[in-house]
């Protein structure tokens, strides 16, 4: 019996220390709000409050991980598992690496480009973000459905394994819906990053026209682009309200 526990500890322990990579791909997508740029970057606050708390629920199913291992370990009589910063190291990264766009004519020039990413922020980047996210609640899924399976195969013939068995399925249930939560994200901050996309595009389709060719013509056609823009800005914040509330 002792050996299996210590292996179950083990099995649970390596689950635990995947929360590391979650933890970095977390801290990278929120690390920077500038990528969402002056003009929408207030689209996202509500969004960057909920991750505050997702953060905590994180590191509070993690604690109890840490401390349903220790308990095994003392139970079994063998040593705790200390901290190793090599194996945390090692975890594959669930960061998603931006893909760079095509360039239209004012980014190709430095001083234009660096005002417009400013003011209208990096699709592309918010783009990888979003992939991050979708990494992260696959990422949760798996530990979850982990879990689970080792708690079917150690735990039923272990005798007084009631009190362990609660407590697992509840941290189980917390990962899953940790899981859901990260999905959410990921379809937010996609949604978050057409806007920008927009956004962008449609500033730059305001400078060119307004600078190079100011007819009646093109100002009809920029205030129907404006009115085409504001119906999407309308969408996707309905989206991402209902997201947030969902």
């Amino acid at each position: 019996m002792p050996g299996q526990i210590v292996r179950h500890a083990d099995q649970i322990e390596a689950v635990r220390v995947r929360f590391a990579a979650v933890h970095r791909a977390s801290a990278v997508v929120v690390g920077d709000e500038t990528v969402y740029g002056r003009l929408c970057r207030w689209v996202v606050d509500a969004v960057l409050e909920k991750h505050a708390r997702q953060d905590e629920l994180v590191a509070y199913v993690e604690e109890n991980l840490r401390l349903i291992v220790t308990g095994l370990c003392d139970l079994a009589g063998e040593r705790r598992p200390v901290p190793d910063p090599v194996r945390e190291a090692a975890l594959p990264s669930l960061v998603a690496p931006a893909e760079p766009l095509a360039l239209g004519a004012m980014e190709r020039i430095g001083p234009l480009k660096e005002v417009l990413d400013e003011l209208t922020g990096l699709p592309e980047v918010i783009a990888a973000h979003a992939v991050t996210w979708y990494n992260i609640a696959v990422e949760q899924r798996d530990m979850a459905a982990e879990l689970e399976a080792f708690i079917a195969s150690d735990v039923p013939g272990w005798d007084g394994a009631g009190e362990h068995l609660r407590l697992m399925g509840h941290n189980i249930e917390a990962i899953r819906g940790l899981s859901s939560v990260s999905a959410g994200f990921a379809e937010i901050v996609q949604s978050v990053g057409v806007l920008v996309a927009q956004t962008r595009r449609l500033v730059r389709e305001l400078v060119i026209g307004l600078v190079v060719a100011p007819t009646d013509a093109t100002l009809w056609w920029l205030a129907c682009r404006i009115a085409v823009y504001g119906v999407a800005l309308n969408a996707t914040l309905t989206h991402i309200e209902d997201r947030l509330n969902g």
